[in-house]
């Protein structure tokens, strides 16, 4: 079978990232599920309130869970990540809490470091999927902009062809209205049926 390796650099609000994977097909979500994963207890609930507001419309009620997984395809996690990169109230780092859950669609959605999420999954490479690990959510910016690119994963366009085209790359201006994200597209051509 025919194998093509592809090298993305995304740039999101400054950020680069060189994100590598192995393309044979698109992977497809049927009826994608959002599940929304709280290891942060009340300090998230606010932010919680408002990606369900953006995007259960897109993707309906989602599941919810505290210290399990929420059964789910698309996972939204609330946590923080320690310096050592250790995520808090779980016992690994963020490769090993993704390979938990399964979820080739993995939205970190609370802010944290860079610095943090280089220690939690770095050299690491178990805890594979198309991972958005948020530096900046940018107020409204964030749940805004995981609803439109959701719609346009719904209609058939893939994740980093959806990602660029809402976020273009390149020499442009920062993006002024969007989150400050990495995007890393390990699980590839992801599009939702």
């Amino acid at each position: 079978m025919f194998v093509t390796l592809i090298v993305a650099v995304l740039i999101v609000a400054g950020v680069a990232v060189v994100a590598l994977t192995k393309r044979r097909n698109t992977l497809a979500i049927h009826s994608p599920r959002l599940g929304i994963l709280n290891l942060k207890g009340d300090a998230a609930e606010r932010l919680i309130a408002e990606d369900m507001g953006a995007l259960t419309p897109v993707l309906g009620t989602p599941v919810r869970g505290t210290a399990s997984s929420p059964f789910c395809n698309v996972l939204f996690i609330h946590c923080d990540i320690a310096p050592d990169g250790r995520v808090t109230n779980f016992s690994g780092t963020l490769r090993d809490l993704i390979q938990t859950l399964c979820a080739p669609l993995v939205v970190v959605a609370s802010e944290n470091s860079g610095d943090a999420y280089v220690l939690s999954t770095k050299g690491q490479k178990h805890g594979r999927a198309n991972l958005v690990m948020t530096l900046s959510r940018q107020g409204g910016a964030f749940p805004e902009f995981f609803a439109r690119l959701f719609t346009d994963m719904k209609r058939g366009v893939s994740m980093p062809v959806a990602w660029v085209k809402l976020a273009p790359q390149g020499p442009v201006k920062e993006h002024e209205k969007l989150p400050s994200t990495i995007f890393a597209c390990e699980a590839g051509q992801l599009v939702f049926r």
